[in-house]
């Protein structure tokens, strides 16, 4: 990503405020000047790299979505087939 620093701050509490819960970790982070030899302000550009993974817990309706299959998975029924895209 690139930004400010408040941009990263914006972002962070966006993503804090979601209305679901969201985990997010951040693994081998670099924070670096955009532009090196630059002079750094308040408003200078910056390069966030590194990897993000997010979680999520699932709502009620795609719990239930999911059920079906795993209990069929739990008692060695055979799962339904999948029907094909086109609806043929």
């Amino acid at each position: 990503m690139v930004g400010t620093y408040h941009q990263f701050g914006s972002f962070m509490s966006g993503v804090a405020s979601l209305p679901r819960v969201v985990i997010l970790t951040m693994h081998n982070i670099s924070l670096k000047p955009t532009n090196i030899g630059n002079k750094i302000g308040v408003d200078s550009s910056l390069t966030l790299e590194g990897t993000v993974k997010t979680y999520r817990y699932l709502d009620e309706a795609e719990q239930a979505a999911q059920q079906p299959a795993t209990t069929a998975a739990k008692s060695g029924a055979p799962a339904p087939a999948a029907s094909p895209a086109g609806g043929h």
